[in-house]
């Protein structure tokens, strides 16, 4: 007995499950988009699926073919302009589809839920005929799959991204430390309006002049009146300042700054060079493990 298939359920089974895919796709990817056009791109996909299942429609059937209709359902649901940001969530939509089918089948091996289920495949279109209590369990279950999964990559994806090579200068020494990209941190130098990067006394002590490692060796950073007179009488008193601070777990704070000779971000292949930066000394650890010795202003990397 040959199979049947019902065109208006395989239409409505894979509507539904369209939707799923393009909002799950913008949910993960952050790239909005409303009801209407999820809604058009899930309807043109389930177009596409019942046509799958006709012979006369072959030259939709090739590899080619599927990746070019991927695309147009993508650029009907999503309004993006950029070709990067585009092929970004063509790759996660892609991520989303696999993901689904795969915990879709898993739920269907693992349980009894797919002891009675028949399915027909046609041109890389399965038919499932199954109750809609078990589509909709199928699609939880998904979702819940993909979310997580996703979550945990991005924690770890935003996490080493978080962290920032720097390679400090001043009188002809340099430092290279790990930074964190800090977006709390919006200290700015009051006279030059310049951003403040952060950074541990001990990490940058080797570049200081000795007068300015004495304050920090003797815990004085606070005591105005020393610094005052150190820093005046400092050949380096022009590259020193005072940065005002209400942060670090202290309100009205004061930091001793200075200005390097350069900056260079060694984060990709190709290096940065910056020179409008001021350096805020902190004489405590920012990192017990020590993954980072600096905070990195945000504005600096935009």
């Amino acid at each position: 007995m040959k199979p049947v298939i019902y065109i208006d359920v395989l239409f409505t089974v894979n509507l539904l499950i369209n939707y799923i895919l393009l909002w799950t796709t913008s949910k993960i990817s952050r790239t909005k988009t409303s009801v209407v056009r999820l809604f058009i791109g899930a309807c043109v996909g389930a177009v596409y699926a019942v046509v799958m299942f006709f012979p006369a429609f072959q030259i939709y059937y090739t590899l080619i073919a599927k990746l070019l209709f991927s695309m147009l359902l993508i650029a009907i649901t999503y309004n993006i302009e950029k070709v990067r940001a585009f092929l970004k969530v063509l790759g996660i939509f892609y991520i989303v589809s696999f993901t689904f089918g795969g915990a879709a089948l898993g739920l269907f091996y693992f349980t009894n839920i797919g002891a009675s289920i028949g399915a027909i495949l046609s041109n890389g279109v399965i038919y499932f005929n199954l109750p809609w209590k078990t589509l909709l369990l199928s699609c939880v279950t998904a979702y819940i799959v993909i979310s997580i999964t996703w979550k945990l990559i991005g924690i770890k994806i935003n996490k080493e991204n978080l962290y920032i090579p720097l390679s400090i200068m001043f009188d002809n020494k340099s430092i290279c430390i790990n930074a964190l990209l800090d977006t709390g941190n919006s200290l700015y130098e009051p006279i030059s309006n310049l951003p403040v990067i952060i950074v541990e006394f001990q990490a940058i002590k080797g570049l200081l002049p000795q007068e300015i490692q004495k304050i920090f060796n003797e815990c004085s950073e606070n005591d105005l009146g020393l610094i005052t007179s150190i820093m005046s009488n400092s050949d380096w008193v022009s590259r020193f300042r005072l940065i005002p601070f209400s942060s670090l777990g202290k309100e009205n704070g004061m930091l001793i700054g200075f200005k390097p000779d350069e900056i260079e971000i060694l984060e990709g292949p190709e290096k940065k060079d910056l020179k409008d930066i001021i350096i805020g000394i902190y004489n405590k650890k920012l990192s017990k493990s020590e993954e980072y010795r600096a905070l990195l202003h945000p504005e600096i990397i935009s």
